[in-house]
């Protein structure tokens, strides 16, 4: 996510904080200061806020960790002013495993706001009374249990909808599923700006909560029904069986002028019949301004091939260029390559499904 600086890792996960949500804690402290505390009151409550934030870490954590437990890859953990988000791969693929995963988040708020409950009730220690009228520990508990309450609402992007489309996607199938959660926290979020508006008196922060759950429930409903395009498109159908390669020994001049000629972005690079590499058009560009004219293909290009058989669903083939790190992915029949796939031509596929007319390659 742009803009946001790493601050570790936490089990291999990377912990990352955005520039705005520092702006978040500036904020809090002068409003700590203001209210007449001085810098004593202005760094509780700064504290107050990263300790709350320390609490959305395992939040997040938990959902993650549970969610690699079942092989997804967890790339990051991002903490924004209205919360975290725990960036994957994909999710689970079985609901029973995104519901496992979606509670967890939840309950690890609530065994936080416990355990400081009983050390609350144990040591009668509730810490400073802060700015806003309440002892820090306590504020900090009530927040927790506020958190997972308001995440187990059954609507998406809470923890709750992925639940309820959990148990649904049983009955009715995923996509119906996402459909019927999207919906609810779409419904729920223009109930919550109305009520900003209206009934709390321009409540900035409820309106902005409510834009934030609007277009995170359409986005997961846009994710989900371009997933099951892509499970139900094959390598075969989506790949381009005319594309013409480069010879590994061809000058960066000559290979440029041959590259840009057409419309293909990515060239298998080949010595003899056998393909050696991948190049893509960019990096004859980059080559030829840092190198020189005098350097050939087979110096700029990339030796990392991947390669899936016609039968492979497009969600194996986008996973192959996202996680392996390739720019397309070679199509193998036998043993001939057969075709390519390219992100263009994913792209392709999914405006001709969204349109409902077939592709030709």
């Amino acid at each position: 996510m742009g803009g946001s600086i790493q601050l570790g890792r936490i089990w291999g996960i990377p912990v990352r904080i955005h520039i705005t949500f520092l702006a978040l804690v500036a904020i809090i402290g002068v409003e700590g200061y203001l209210k007449g505390g001085g810098l004593a009151e202005a760094g509780l409550s700064m504290l107050l806020i990263v300790a709350l934030f320390a609490c959305v870490t395992l939040h997040e954590l938990a959902h993650s960790l549970v969610a690699r437990s079942y092989g997804v890859r967890v790339e990051s953990i991002t903490l924004l002013p209205l919360g975290g988000i725990a960036a994957m791969q994909e999710m689970p693929r079985q609901p029973h495993e995104e519901a496992v995963m979606a509670i967890a988040g939840p309950m690890a708020s609530v065994l936080i706001a416990t355990l400081l409950g009983a050390v609350i009730h144990f040591t009668g220690y509730t810490g400073p009374v802060t700015h806003y009228g309440q002892p820090w520990l306590t504020m900090l508990m009530g927040t927790n249990v506020a958190i997972a309450i308001f995440n187990l609402i059954p609507a998406f992007p809470m923890d709750g909808g992925r639940v309820l489309r959990a148990v649904l996607a049983h009955y009715i199938g995923l996509v119906r599923a996402t459909g019927i959660a999207v919906s609810l926290g779409q419904g729920l979020a223009v109930c919550m700006a109305l009520a900003g508006i209206f009934l709390f008196k321009m409540n900035l922060l409820l309106v902005l909560i409510a834009v934030f759950i609007f277009f995170g429930a359409g986005q997961e409903g846009q994710q989900v029904r371009a997933q099951a395009v892509l499970d139900h498109i094959t390598a075969g159908q989506a790949m381009v069986t005319r594309f013409e390669t480069l010879n590994r020994d061809a000058p960066l001049t000559i290979a440029l002028g041959y590259a840009t000629e057409g419309y293909q972005h990515d060239f298998p690079v080949v010595a003899g019949d056998t393909i050696v590499g991948l190049v893509t058009r960019q990096d004859l560009l980059s080559a030829l301004h840092h190198l020189g004219p005098q350097h050939t293909v087979g110096e700029v290009m990339t030796t990392q091939i991947c390669q899936v058989p016609p039968e492979a669903t497009l969600t194996d083939v986008y996973r192959r260029i996202a996680v392996g790190g390739c720019g397309i992915v070679l199509v193998r029949y036998g043993d001939r390559i057969v075709g390519l796939v390219s992100p263009e031509s994913i792209r392709d596929q999914m405006v001709a499904a969204a349109s409902g007319r077939p592709r030709a390659s």
